[in-house]
């Protein structure tokens, strides 16, 4: 038993005027057999007293419809087949496998479980087919417990086992997906106003203000097939307001001809010139689904439609739901032909400027041994939107999307919920022309106990804020020095951030806000500057990074007369300047070199002052005396040559190593283990500037 959604075309098939109508055991068997399932129901249910019987047609009268979701009462349904005699275990069988097909899960529900009271149901997917009709009626941990039933009386068939536990992944799926925040960003309404979507509408389709879709509503006499009061597929038009609200009597599609039993799933080229659509016919009790093309007339009607050839339609299968991609170079569809797959595939087919059809194509990179159908691609996106049973889902058909241009599509992935739920979701349509859930349209008969329904799905999209970055540096104007340290600051009138610094190389980095007009750069010892910033007052559409290199000149300095006003101006009697080393080296590091020219700075600015300099070596506790004396003289050696080489008089400095003898933190922690924070800062070179006046 496989519930199948083929355009919904052998949905509603006519029950048929008849002057005196049989309706009997006999003939829903029949109709059951010919998979004629909603006439079967309708015979069942009045054979069972579930609903009267249909009055004829007359000429003087209009005859009565009772649809399947408007019996006389719910619960005196489901009492009848839940108690009555007259239902035995193929009628209740039968029954569920005919409601299953017309997506009328609470009634299929009640049937599986009439089933499965049976003493011997012989019935081996009853359970199971119970268990995806509690799934379908949201009542998930009901279902959870049916399916490992289901595979623990099948544990020895594999393939039993295996759907059972797919089920399991759908319910698990389901309730990730109920839990998603990302739902928040998606609104889900069914299309309001003048549709009459109680019979079902689906496929929908958008030119301008105009929705174009597929239902089985009851309509005024149309054809040999479709006579007065009869359900039967055909396209119709409504306008849509930009609210989503309909408006007006939805007027039907026609077409010269009067032959098809059903006309679905309408699919119209850029030009609006060619309209593609599935058209059914029975011959000799078999069902054989086609796809055609009409043209429009001058006068504004459709021509006679001419069925494609076997390039889409291959004799002995079925074409069906044609859509033609946004830009007019494809014919998509599905097709259960040779050469797929499995089930019904996606498959495409080129299209020239005149809209003629070339060889079809299997998009296998989608495709599965499962169902894909309703094909849909938004060129802005470059997505291609279909309907699958064969990828894990929320149950039923998931609509899903796969990224990429039709001849190299990556693989799918699921929307997701409420895009999906957990009956079937399928014919997604896109009226955005940059997003593409922005303003987008499915078919779902979550809402309804029988019939897919159109629904308006917009997602809420957050707009990437781009980022407007200021990256410089800040050097001594002089010397050109990198300042470190150096603080940094945006205003407009009022300071706007702070706290911002450069680092050790003088360089920054920072975030501002459109409302930012300059930046401000201050140092102690030097005169602040303004710079301006650039102002991007559009809305930004990349990340732009601007450079701004700033140097600051230093304040002038009253020259000091004597020693104390040196050291006072340069506090040389507080802590001596140090450069620090990694271990077991005398290289001078970027770190040390600033020290460094702070040492020099500081010596050529006094002139009438004699500065001279102690550099003393220091070493941690690894390694011998005698080493380390001699790495903590070359230490002291290697700040003396660099401070030679900025033109001070080697003569001014004096020269120590005291090794490893006067540490300055603990080499090791209190239980005798290494301290390496504690080494490092042992490893160095104290400089202290003493001061005496010139003779």
């Amino acid at each position: 038993m496989k519930k199948n959604i083929i355009l919904c075309l052998a949905l509603l098939i006519q029950i048929g005027a008849m002057a005196q109508p049989k309706f009997n055991l006999k003939s829903a068997d029949k109709f059951f057999d010919k998979a004629d399932y909603y006439n079967a129901i309708v015979n069942y249910e009045i054979y069972l007293g579930i609903r009267k019987p249909v009055i004829a047609f007359t000429p003087y009268g209009q005859k009565k419809n009772f649809a399947i979701a408007k019996t006389d009462s719910a619960a005196v349904a489901d009492n009848i087949i839940a108690t009555s005699p007259l239902v035995t275990d193929q009628i209740a069988n039968n029954m569920a496998e005919s409601y299953l097909n017309q997506n009328h899960y609470l009634r299929a529900e009640k049937c599986y479980a009439r089933l499965l009271q049976s003493p011997k149901p012989n019935l081996p997917l009853a359970r199971y087919w119970y268990g995806v009709c509690l799934r379908s009626n949201n009542k998930f941990e009901e279902a959870a417990a049916q399916f490992n039933t289901f595979i623990a009386e099948n544990k020895t068939d594999k393939a039993r086992v295996d759907i059972g536990k797919k089920e399991l992944a759908t319910l698990a799926y389901i309730k990730s997906q109920l839990a998603n925040e990302a739902q928040k960003q998606f609104s889900v309404k069914k299309l309001r106003g003048n549709i009459a979507q109680s019979e079902g509408a689906y496929a929908p389709v958008f030119i301008k203000d105009t929705l174009v879709f597929t239902s089985a509503r009851i309509v005024d006499s149309v054809n040999k097939y479709s006579r007065t009061n009869m359900h039967v597929n055909h396209l119709f038009a409504n306008t849509i307001a930009a609210n989503d609200s309909i408006s007006g009597k939805a007027m039907m599609l026609r077409f010269p001809s009067k032959l098809s039993i059903n006309e679905a799933t309408a699919a119209f080229t850029p030009d609006n010139s060619k309209l593609f659509f599935s058209r059914s016919t029975t011959v000799d009790d078999k069902l054989s689904i086609a796809i055609y093309v009409s043209k429009k007339g001058s006068d504004g009607n459709w021509g006679e439609p001419i069925k494609l050839d076997d390039k889409v339609n291959k004799a002995g299968f079925n074409a069906i739901q044609p859509s033609v991609s946004q830009d007019g170079r494809y014919l998509l569809f599905a097709s259960n032909r040779d050469g797929g797959v499995g089930g019904y595939d996606i498959w495409a087919a080129p299209l020239d400027n005149n809209g003629t059809v070339g060889e079809s194509f299997n998009l296998k990179t989608i495709n599965t041994k499962a169902d894909e159908e309703a094909p849909f691609y938004h060129v802005a996106s470059k997505s291609l939107v279909f309907a699958s049973k064969g990828y894990d889902g929320m149950g039923g058909f998931d609509i899903y999307a796969a990224s990429g241009d039709i001849t190299a599509l990556q693989a799918p992935s699921n929307l997701g919920f409420p895009a999906n739920s957990p009956k079937d979701d399928i014919y997604f349509f896109s009226t955005s022309s940059d997003s593409l859930l922005k303003k987008a349209y499915i078919s779902s008969d979550r809402a309804s106990d029988c019939c897919l329904e159109i629904f308006a799905l917009n997602k809420t999209y957050t707009l990437k804020q781009y980022k407007h970055s200021i990256v410089g540096s800040v050097k001594d104007c002089t010397t050109g020095t990198s300042i470190a340290n150096a603080a940094i600051e945006v205003f407009k009138n009022k300071k706007h951030n702070s706290n911002i610094s450069t680092d050790v190389n003088g360089n920054f980095e920072i975030e501002i806000a459109k409302a930012v007009t300059n930046l401000a750069v201050a140092k102690e010892g030097y005169i602040a500057v303004n710079k301006d910033v650039p102002i991007y007052r559009k809305p930004l559409t990349q990340d732009v990074v601007d450079t701004i290199n700033i140097c600051l000149n230093a304040k002038p300095i009253e020259i000091p007369k004597n020693v104390e006003q040196v050291k006072d101006s340069i506090n040389i009697s507080e802590k001596p300047l140090i450069v620090y080393f990694d271990f077991d080296k005398s290289v001078v590091k970027k770190e040390g070199v600033t020290v460094l020219n702070e040492v020099v700075s500081i010596l050529k600015k006094y002139p009438t002052i004699s500065l001279s300099l102690d550099i003393n070596g220091y070493t941690d506790a690894k390694g011998t005396d005698e080493y380390n004396l001699k790495l903590g003289e070359a230490r002291a050696e290697a700040c003396k040559a660099y401070i030679v080489s900025q033109g001070i008089d080697a003569g001014r400095m004096l020269l120590k190593s005291f090794g490893k003898a006067t540490p300055v933190a603990p080499n090791t922690a209190a239980n005798n283990a290494d301290n390496p924070e504690g080494r490092a800062l042992n490893r160095r070179v104290e400089i202290k500037i003493n001061a005496t006046t010139k003779k």
